[in-house]
């Protein structure tokens, strides 16, 4: 063969065959991978390929997009404990992060919290929080997809002073990232308590100028609710739709709290619902009826929300709550089944941020995780969706794959070094227990 010949073979190859995994409802297949992309599906894949993953019965699926979270808050996960979300955020959250926060902070709680969504499955975070360059940084060589704003509020933080400043840092912020093959910017202003009217619209219309969504928290608690109804007279969704800033370019997670009118106007405008069902639990803000709004065709994704109010990133665990929380709420087994659950928690994420994904399909791009069945707890393996939903742990997620690139296989991180995540940990707890230990707030070792 001349090289030629040996050049134009490498190149027709494809990048990754995964061999005999088991697709639901589909049997046990091939899956072609070339150029990021899902290029067949078949019973046998006939080409050669640079990587073979011998899946050997393994369940694959598409992976998971968590959909709201504070992926660097990691580093504070345990402290403040069994508070109510305004104790939680303004004794402790709010004092520590004004005593830490800095790009350092944030890029080692980064790793931290990526090492942890991967490990679990996840390659596409949806991010809300302070220095988000710095998580670029990390998402960047971890491989993972990440939408990323920071917070956009009224009152200065260790980013910016005032609303004009976080405007100014978000344009150049997404004038810096937009062209990333990973890394999409979003703005996000925090919420309606904390966002004047003319903050909120400063950001819809830098959002329309470029192109780019809007994530921002919305009727999360009861006590929220009356705030922002006492002081513009409508309750959050009402307000916002007042001021023409809903649209589907619109992400809007926890929507715990919400009227018949305010559902309504959801699904009208074609905004999103980013469902933090733990968070949501621990914080005792509610339980958002994503059953009705299921129900009414409104586009839910999932969430965790950050790591210091769940406290995890475990996507696997936030779809099993979630699916057997509506079950419960509704007092109805058929509130959400489990194939409605797994959309929630993969596709519906990838779509609502426009990235064909989600789906284990040809012409879908790459993201998906292999599990591994060869469990007490998955046996007998009758319905693997369901038992995926009801029985599996995300520790039986044994390779994940982002976009065409292997992040971890059998249970090996391939893009983070764990010794480097551990040492960082040892370094931040060190740290922050000598300073909360003034506060009373030490958590138990």
């Amino acid at each position: 063969m001349s090289r030629v010949e040996l050049r134009i073979k490498i190149l027709c190859m494809l990048d990754i065959v995964i061999k005999s995994a088991l697709i639901p409802e589909k049997g046990i297949l091939d899956i072609a991978i070339k150029d990021g992309r899902i290029t067949s599906i078949s019973a046998h894949v006939e080409e050669e390929a640079r990587y073979v993953i011998k899946a050997n019965g393994k369940i694959a699926m598409p992976s998971f997009a968590n959909m709201h979270t504070h992926i660097s808050m990691s580093l504070l996960r345990g402290i403040g404990a069994d508070l109510t979300l305004m104790d939680w955020l303004q004794k402790v959250i709010w004092v520590l992060e004004g005593e830490f926060v800095s790009p350092e902070f944030v890029r080692d709680g980064a790793l931290l919290g990526i090492a942890e969504s991967i490990m679990s499955g996840t390659t596409l975070l949806m991010d809300m929080y302070f220095f988000e360059e710095a998580v670029a940084e990390v998402a960047l060589s971890a491989g993972v997809r990440v939408g990323l704003g920071f917070g956009i509020l009224d009152f200065p933080t260790k980013v910016a002073s005032t609303p004009d400043e976080y405007i100014k840092r978000a344009e150049h912020f997404i004038k810096t990232f937009r062209e990333q093959d990973l890394v999409f910017p979003v703005l996000c202003p925090h919420a309606t308590y904390t966002c004047s009217p003319p903050t909120l619209m400063k950001v819809k219309e830098l959002a329309e100028k470029e192109g780019v969504l809007i994530h921002t928290h919305v009727a999360e608690t009861k006590a929220e609710v009356e705030s922002v109804k006492e002081k513009y007279g409508k309750p959050p969704v009402k307000h916002l739709d007042a001021l023409g800033f809903l649209s589907e370019k619109v992400l809007m997670a926890h929507m715990v709290w919400l009227d018949e009118e305010e559902k309504s106007i959801v699904k009208e405008r074609g905004a999103k619902v980013l469902h933090c069902p733990e968070s949501n639990l621990k914080l005792a803000s509610g339980i958002a009826p994503v059953w009705e709004y299921i129900k009414m065709g409104i586009h839910v994704c999932l969430g965790t929300d950050g790591p210091a109010s769940n406290d995890n990133l475990d996507m696997l665990e936030e779809m099993s709550t979630m699916v057997k929380l509506q079950k419960g709420y509704s007092l109805s087994a058929k509130a959400m089944d489990a194939r409605t659950a797994i959309k929630i928690a993969t596709l519906n994420g990838f779509t609502a941020c426009g990235i064909k994904a989600g789906k284990l399909e040809e012409g879908y791009q790459a993201d998906l995780i292999l599990i591994d069945p060869d469990k007490p707890h998955l046996q007998p393996l009758y319905d693997p969706l369901v038992q995926i939903v009801y029985s599996a742990k995300s520790s039986d997620i044994d390779t994940v794959i982002c976009k065409g690139r292997v992040l971890m296989e059998k249970r090996e991180l391939k893009t983070v070094d764990m010794d480097e995540v551990r040492h960082i940990a040892r370094k931040w707890k060190d740290r922050i227990t000598n300073f909360i230990e003034n506060l009373g707030l030490k958590p138990s070792v």
